[in-house]
C-alpha cells in the first residue's frame, strides 16, 4: 500500500466517521430528546430512522455527481448543508421539527463517506482495500468512543450537548477540505449523474455478481448490527437500568470489538481478497447473533447476556464493513463514486429497514431488538453463500 500523507489519512477518517459520531452521540441521549419535547417513549427512533435513510439515499446521487462534478466541491456543498442541518436540529421547536431537520443533516452527512471513499480509490488505486480499512477504523473507533462521549455531555448538559459535539467535528471535517484537500478525481466524466446515464451505470454495476453478493450482504449485516445500535439504549437504560453514561461505557466496549475486525482486514485483505474476508465476518456475525438468542432466551435479559455475544458480532461486521465495500468499488475504478455510493446506500438500506421494524415492534421488552437481530444477521449469512456459489465474484486486481 502507498504510503499516505497523515493529514490525508486523518480528514478521510473524520469524512468516514461523520455520519456514526452524529448517530453514536444521540444515542444515548434519545431519552432526554423524548422529555424535552414531550414525546411518547420510543418516537425519537424516528430521528434514527430518518437519519440513515436520507443517508443511504443521497449516497445514489452524490457519488455519480462527484464522478461528473469533482469530490472536492460536492463534499463542501454537502459539509455546508451538514452544518446548517445541524444548527436547525438544536432549533427545533418539537420533536417532527428535529426529526425534519435530522433528515437534512443525515443528507449532508453522506457526502462525507461515500466521497471519501471514492477519494481512498482515486488515491491508493488498485491497492486501496487496506487503505479503506484505515478509513473505517475512524468510523468503527467512533462508533465505540462516541456512545461514551455522547452519554457524558448529556448527563451534564442535556440532549443538546451531543449535538453541539456533532457540529463541532462537522466543521472540523469542512476546514480540512478547505485547507488540505486537492482535487483527486482529473478525469471528469460530463456525463456521470445525468438521469438516464445515471439509470444505466447503475444497471451495468449491478450485472456483476461480485457487487450484488457484497451489497446485499452488507445491508443486512448492518441491519443487524442496527437493530441493536437502535435498540440498545432502551435496553441498557430503561430495562436493565444503567445511567446514560454507563451505557455509553458499555456500549463503547461491545462495538470496539469492530476496530479489532477492521484492522484485520486491513492486514489481510491484499492476501485473502474480500470474498474470503466478508466469508469469515458473516460467520462471526451470524454466530454472536445465535449466541445473543440462546442466552436470552435460557436466561433472560441480563447485561453479559447481550454484551458478550455482541462483541463476536462486531468483530464479524468490523471485517465485513471495510471489505464488502473494496470488493464492490475496487474494481470499478472508472465510476468509484457511483459505486462508493450504490455501496453506501445498500448499508443505510439494511439499517433503515431494521429500525423501521423495530419501531413498529416495540413492546416494551427486548425481544423486538434480539430476534429482529437474529434474523437480519441469518438473511446476511444466507445470501452471502448462496450468490457466492456462482463463480463471478471478482477478486481484487493487483495492479490498475
Amino acid at each position: 500500500m502507498p504510503k499516505p500523507s497523515r493529514t490525508l489519512l486523518l480528514m478521510l477518517m473524520t469524512l468516514t466517521a461523520l455520519g456514526e459520531i452524529s448517530t453514536q452521540l444521540l444515542i444515548p441521549a434519545l431519552g432526554e430528546l423524548e422529555q424535552g419535547f414531550a414525546a411518547a417513549q420510543g418516537s425519537s427512533l424516528a430521528a434514527l430512522s430518518t437519519f440513515v435513510a436520507a443517508f443511504g439515499l443521497g449516497q445514489l446521487v452524490v457519488g455519480p455527481l462527484s464522478d461528473r462534478l469533482g469530490r472536492r466541491p460536492v463534499l463542501i456543498a454537502g459539509l455546508l448543508g451538514y452544518l446548517l442541518a445541524t444548527g436547525w436540529m438544536l432549533l427545533a421547536g418539537d420533536l417532527s421539527e428535529f426529526i425534519a431537520a435530522r433528515a437534512l443533516q443525515g443528507l449532508g452527512a453522506c457526502s462525507a463517506l461515500v466521497l471519501a471513499r471514492a477519494m481512498v480509490r482515486d488515491v491508493w488505486q488498485a491497492h486501496a482495500g487496506p487503505a479503506l480499512a484505515l478509513t473505517v477504523i475512524g468510523m468503527l473507533t467512533s462508533i465505540a468512543l462516541a456512545p461514551m462521549l455522547g452519554g457524558l455531555l448529556t448527563a451534564y448538559w442535556g440532549w443538546q450537548a451531543p449535538v453541539l459535539a456533532a457540529m463541532a467535528v462537522g466543521g472540523v471535517a469542512l476546514l480540512a477540505v478547505l485547507f488540505f484537500y486537492k482535487e483527486s478525481n482529473p478525469h471528469l466524466d460530463p456525463q456521470a449523474g445525468r438521469l438516464m446515464r445515471l439509470a444505466g451505470d447503475y444497471r451495468d454495476l449491478l450485472r456483476g455478481l461480485s457487487v450484488r453478493t457484497f451489497a446485499l450482504t452488507l445491508a443486512f449485516t448492518y441491519g443487524a448490527m442496527f437493530c441493536v445500535i437502535a435498540g440498545s439504549s432502551t435496553v441498557y437504560i430503561k430495562l436493565l437500568g444503567l445511567t446514560a453514561a454507563e451505557y455509553g461505557v458499555t456500549f463503547g466496549a461491545i462495538v470496539s470489538g469492530l476496530i479489532a475486525g477492521a484492522l484485520f482486514t486491513q492486514r489481510k485483505i491484499m492476501q485473502l481478497g474480500p470474498q474470503r474476508i466478508v466469508a469469515i465476518g458473516v460467520a462471526l456475525v451470524a454466530a454472536g447473533a445465535a449466541l445473543t438468542l440462546v442466552a436470552h432466551g435460557l436466561f433472560g435479559l441480563s447485561v453479559l447476556g447481550v454484551s458478550l455475544p455482541q462483541v463476536l458480532v462486531n468483530v464479524g461486521g468490523g471485517m465485513v464493513l471495510p471489505a464488502s465495500v473494496a470488493g464492490a468499488v475496487i474494481p470499478n475504478a472508472h465510476r468509484a463514486g457511483l459505486a462508493a455510493g450504490f455501496m453506501g446506500f445498500a448499508q443505510m438500506a439494511g439499517a433503515t429497514l431494521a429500525g423501521v421494524l423495530l419501531a413498529l415492534l416495540q413492546d416494551g421488552t427486548s425481544w423486538p431488538m434480539v430476534l429482529l437481530h437474529g434474523s437480519f444477521a441469518t438473511a446476511a449469512f444466507v445470501a452471502f453463500h448462496l450468490l457466492s456459489r456462482a463463480p463471478s465474484v471478482v477478486p481484487v486486481p493487483a495492479s490498475r
